[in-house]
């Protein structure tokens, strides 16, 4: 079969570079910020876990439901969450999760004690945040979550 006198349709086909993906900026920085904040959420995980019974004696303060175990939770999901973001894996995830996890901390114990509870665990929201919304940089071992592609 011949093709028409004038060539390949470009509406058959789409334009050239139609369904390129778009160029992402700032990946450099973005990959900085998910890299010290995954780091800080270990760092601040592994200081729990050094100072666990100090921390639970304070939380008797924080309006939270079983102290102890609540503690635990908390401090295994931020290393477990920050070791995703500095490794990559599903980093918007990650670091909504993480962000979720620093504002209950903001307003359980950095409404009570202040300090380092209430501004490292409010930096590390806005870091959060900031991956949430613009990405986790360029290299990441799993870029995303899709369902449509199980």
């Amino acid at each position: 079969m011949r093709a028409p006198a004038g060539g390949p349709s470009l509406i058959e086909h789409g334009m050239p570079g139609q369904y390129a993906p778009a160029p992402r900026r700032g990946g450099p920085l973005l990959l900085v910020v998910r890299v010290v904040s995954g780091l800080a959420a270990i760092v601040a995980g592994l200081l729990d876990v050094l100072g666990h019974a100090a921390i639970v004696q304070h939380a008797a303060d924080w309006p939270l439901p079983a102290p102890a175990v609540t503690v635990w939770v908390g401090t295994i999901l931020l290393i477990v969450l920050g070791l995703g973001l500095v490794l990559g894996l599903a980093s918007r995830l990650c670091a909504l999760l993480l962000l979720i996890l620093a504002l209950v901390i903001v307003a359980t114990a950095g409404r009570v004690e202040g300090g380092l509870p209430l501004y490292g665990a409010a930096l590390l929201a806005v870091a959060c945040l900031l991956v949430v919304a613009r990405g986790g940089g360029t290299p990441e071992l799993l870029d995303r979550i899709d369902p449509r592609t199980w």
